[in-house]
């Protein structure tokens, strides 16, 4: 059984408010001395996410094909 994925598309102030959410509830687990391997991976995994650029051939493929 293959684990289900989720993809989330964010502008560049909602990833970064996303990141800084995350970073806030490490921090707070950090100071609190509760393992905080699991944030730390999913923070990474936001962080290291790559762009996805759109292109503006492609919305005029899309328009020529309607």
């Amino acid at each position: 059984m293959s684990e289900e994925k989720r993809i989330v598309e964010l502008d560049k102030y909602e990833h970064r408010a996303v990141v800084n959410i995350i970073n806030d509830k490490r921090t707070e687990m950090i100071e609190e001395q509760k393992n905080d391997d699991f944030i730390t991976e999913i923070l990474e995994k936001i962080i290291n996410a790559p762009a996805k650029k759109k292109s503006l051939l492609k919305k005029d493929k899309d328009r020529d094909e309607r």
